[in-house]
C-alpha cells in the first residue's frame, strides 16, 4: 500500500458518511427513495439506482447498501455488493455435505485428498470420467500431507468456482470488480506466471503500448507478475460489472434486454449474446438481472470464455471435453456450470443453438512458390479431415500421404497421389510413409493390434501390396541412401539395416532425458543425423541426433550404460539440443532438406497474432544454428511444410 492509500481511504469514508447524514432527513439511518433522490439531478438513473442497491429488496437503503453506490467514491474503497456466486459455493458445499454422509456434522474429519479431487472430478464430469493433475491436487491439499477436512474442502470449492485463484488471490472482489485474469492468462504465452514485454505487446489487449507495460512492471525486471498485474487500484485491470450493468442499461429498468446487452458487449464477446440471454436468464423474462448477469459468462471475465472452442471430433456438436477454453483448465466447478446452463436439452451436448463454437475444418495439402509467391489447394476431403505431410517421390512425379477418416471404422491410409491431387489411389492403413531410394518401396507406421506391441513399423511395395512387418515402433523415415530405416521405439531411436535385415538401437530410452522424442523424424540429406522434436517439462527443443559411419556404413554402437548429458550421448552418439522453442507443442511432422530443417511448433495458447509464426526454419550450424525466415503464407496455419528438391516449390498442410 503506497503512502496516500490511507488518506484516500478516510477521505472516502468520511465523504460517504457526511452524504448519508446530509440524506437521512428523519435520522431512522435509513434512506427511503424520496431522501435517496436528493444524491444528485438524474432523478429517473437515481430510482433505477436505488432499486439496484437495495439489496435486501426492504424499500429502503442501509448506509452498508449506501456504501456501494457508484460515483461516491474509488471503485476499490466502495462497500460490498452480494455476490451471486457465494450462493453457488453454499449449494456446492451442501452438496458435498450430503455426499461424504452429512460432513459438517463432523468438520474436523479428514479424507484423503487424492480420492477426493477424483470424485470431485468424476461427478462434475457428465461421462463421469476421474482424474487427478498435480495442480489440482496442490489446490485441494496445499501441504502435501494427504488429507484435508471440511475447510479445506470448502476452500478447494472457491478456486474451482473461480473466486480465487494461485496462493489464495481473491478474483472477485466484495465491491463487485471481477479481477480480468483472462487477458493476463492469455497473455502469459508460456505460462510462467509473468508477461514479458514481448508477450504484451503480442498477446496484450486494447491498445496497450511498451509505456503501459512499464507502468505495470512495478520493480523493473522486464516482467509483469501477477501480484503486479492484480494492484486493486489498476481499474483497466479488473471489470466493474455492476458499472458496466449501469452503463448498459440505457433504458433505466434496472434489467437488461438482449439489444442492450449486444449493443454494450465488446467485440470478441458478441457471440455470447445469444446464449447468455438464453442460459442466465433463470426467471425466463427474457431480460438480465444484475444478479444473473454477473453469474453468466459475460459478466465474468475471470477467464477467457470470448474464445470459441473448436468441436475436435467433428460431430457437429460440443462435448464437455471439447468445452474448453484455455491450455490450463482452472475453475472446473464453473466451467461444468456454465456447460450445464447452456445445455438447455439436458443431453450433455451442446448444438450450436446453445452456443457458438467453431467447426474444425479439414486440413489441406497446399502447394506453393517460393518464387512467385503464389499457391494452390491440391487435396482437401470433408470425409478425411486429418492429414499428413508429403512425401514427394524420388522423380519428383508422385506423394504419398496418409489420411484420417471421420469413421473410426476407415481410420488412417496410406494414400499415393500426382503433385496436382487429381489420382488418389488407396494403398493401405498406416501413417507417416516414407520413400524408399529407388522408389520401389515405402515404409509407415500401421496399427496391427492393441497395446504398444499392435504399433508397427512396415515396409510395403509402392503399390501396396505385400509388405513385411519390422516390428513394433512409430514414426519411420527412409534414410536418403536407402541402407536404413530410422524408427521410434520405446522413447527411444531404433535403425533397420534394409541389406542386412536387422535393428539396433541408436539412442536408447535410458540414455536421454526427454519425457519423449516426439512423433516424427528427419534424415539430413547426407544421413549423418536425424532431426526430432523433444520435449521435457515446460521445454520442447530441436535435437539433433548423430549416425556414425564408417567406410559408407552406419555404425550403430551399443547403449551406453547410465544416462548421457545433455548435448552426449557417447563417443558415437551425439544429442545436440538447438534452444529456443520452450514453452511450445510440436504440429505435425518435420523435413529436412537443402534450405535447412523446417517445422512447426505452436504456443500451447493459439491465438491469431501466434499462428503466422508458428512455422520455422532452422539452419544448423556448429555454433549451434541460427533460426531462417521463411516465405509462408502468413494466412495459413501451417502444420507442416517441406521444399521440394529445385527449392522452387515447398509443399505442406495447413490446420483450420
Amino acid at each position: 500500500m503506497v503512502a496516500d492509500e490511507p488518506v484516500e481511504l478516510a477521505a472516502s469514508v468520511l465523504k460517504i458518511r457526511a452524504e448519508f447524514d446530509r440524506l437521512d432527513k428523519d435520522q431512522n439511518e435509513r434512506l427511503q427513495l424520496d431522501e435517496f433522490l436528493l444524491l444528485r439531478e438524474n432523478k429517473a438513473e437515481l430510482t433505477r439506482d436505488f432499486a439496484l442497491y437495495d439489496f435486501d429488496q426492504s424499500g429502503a437503503l442501509t448506509r452498508g447498501e449506501f456504501s456501494s453506490v457508484s460515483g461516491l467514491c474509488p471503485a476499490w474503497i466502495r462497500g460490498s455488493i452480494p455476490d451471486p456466486v457465494n450462493d453457488l459455493l453454499e449449494n456446492a458445499v451442501s452438496a458435498l455435505d450430503e455426499s461424504y454422509e452429512q460432513w459438517n456434522t463432523r468438520p474436523h474429519e479428514y479424507v484423503n485428498s487424492h480420492s477426493f479431487v477424483a470424485n470431485f472430478i468424476g461427478s462434475i464430469s457428465p461421462e463421469g470420467k476421474k482424474f487427478v493433475t498435480g495442480r489440482i491436487l496442490r489446490q485441494a491439499d496445499p501441504d502435501g500431507d494427504g488429507q484435508m477436512n471440511r475447510a479445506d474442502a470448502r476452500k478447494f470449492l472457491t478456486y474451482q468456482l473461480g473466486m480465487f485463484w494461485g496462493d489464495g488471490h481473491e478474483i472477485r472482489e466484495p465491491t463487485g470488480r471481477v479481477l480480468r485474469l483472462d487477458r493476463f492468462l492469455v497473455a502469459d504465452i508460456n505460462s510462467d506466471g509473468s508477461v514479458t514485454l514481448e508477450e504484451f505487446m503480442i498477446e496484450g489487449w486494447g491498445t496497450r503500448s511498451k509505456e503501459d507495460f512499464e507502468r505495470l512492471d512495478v520493480n523493473e525486471d522486464g516482467r509483469m507478475t501477477f501480484g503486479e498485474y492484480r494492484d486493486y487500484q489498476n481499474t483497466e485491470n479488473y471489470f466493474d460489472a455492476v458499472e458496466w450493468f449501469r452503463q448498459a442499461d440505457v433504458d433505466l429498468s434496472g434489467l437488461l434486454d438482449a439489444t442492450e446487452v449486444e449493443d454494450a458487449a465488446e467485440e470478441e464477446r458478441q457471440h455470447l449474446v445469444a446464449s447468455t440471454i438464453a442460459a442466465f436468464d433463470q426467471n425466463r423474462d427474457q431480460l438480465l438481472s444484475l444478479q444473473e448477469f454477473r453469474v453468466s459468462m459475460l459478466g465474468n471475465m475471470n477467464y477467457p470464455w470470448s474464445k470459441r472452442p473448436v468441436d475436435l471430433n467433428r460431430d457437429g456438436v460440443l462435448a464437455y471435453d471439447e468445452f474448453i477454453f484455455h491450455k490450463t483448465d482452472l475453475f472446473q466447478l464453473q466451467r461444468r456450470l456454465y456447460f450445464h446452463r447452456l445445455d438447455r436439452n439436458r443431453d450433455r451436448r451442446l448444438t450450436l443453438d446453445e452456443f457458438d463454437f467453431n467447426e474444425a475444418k479439414p486440413n489441406a495439402i497446399r502447394m506453393e512458390s517460393n518464387v512467385a509467391k503464389s499457391g494452390t489447394v491440391i487435396y482437401q476431403d470433408e470425409e478425411f479431415p486429418v492429414l499428413g505431410l508429403p512425401d514427394v517421390s524420388p522423380d519428383g512425379t508422385r506423394m504419398l500421404f496418409h489420411r484420417i477418416s471421420n469413421d473410426p471404422k476407415v481410420g488412417s491410409q496410406v494414400v499415393l497421389s500426382d503433385l496436382k491431387g487429381e489420382v488418389i489411389t488407396e494403398l493401405c492403413s498406416g501413417k507417416q510413409p516414407s520413400w524408399s531410394a529407388d522408389g520401389s518401396q515405402f515404409v509407415c507406421a500401421r496399427t496391427v493390434g492393441d497395446g504398444a506391441a499392435g504399433k508397427q513399423i512396415w515396409v510395403m511395395s509402392a503399390d501396396g501390396r505385400g509388405g513385411v512387418s519390422l516390428g513394433q515402433g512409430t514414426s519411420p523415415r527412409w534414410s536418403p541412401d536407402g541402407k536404413s530405416i530410422a524408427f521410434l521405439r520405446d522413447n527411444g531411436i531404433v535403425l533397420y539395416d534394409t541389406k542386412k535385415k536387422e535393428s539396433r538401437v541408436l539412442v536408447a530410452r535410458e540414455e536421454h532425458r526427454y519425457t519423449t522424442l516426439g512423433d516424427a523424424l528427419a534424415w539430413e540429406s547426407d544421413g549423418q543425423r536425424l532431426a526430432l522434436l523433444a520435449t521435457r517439462p515446460n521445454f520442447t527443443e530441436l535435437v539433433l541426433v548423430s549416425v556414425p559411419q564408417i567406410s559408407g556404413q552406419h555404425q550403430l554402437a551399443e547403449p551406453a550404460s547410465g544416462k548421457g548429458t545433455e548435448g552426449s550421448r557417447n563417443a558415437e552418439v551425439t544429442l545436440d539440443a538447438q534452444r529456443g522453442f520452450a514453452s511450445c507443442r510440436s504440429v505435425g511432422q518435420l523435413s529436412w532438406g537443402e534450405q535447412g530443417i523446417c517445422f512447426a511448433i505452436s504456443p500451447i495458447m493459439n491465438t491469431k497474432a501466434t499462428r503466422q509464426v508458428s512455422i520455422k526454419l532452422w539452419l544448423p550450424r556448429s555454433n549451434g544454428g541460427v533460426e531462417a525466415p521463411l516465405a509462408l503464407s502468413p494466412d495459413v496455419r501451417w502444420k507442416a511444410a517441406s521444399f521440394l528438391r529445385n527449392d522452387e516449390w515447398y509443399i505442406g498442410v495447413s490446420e483450420q
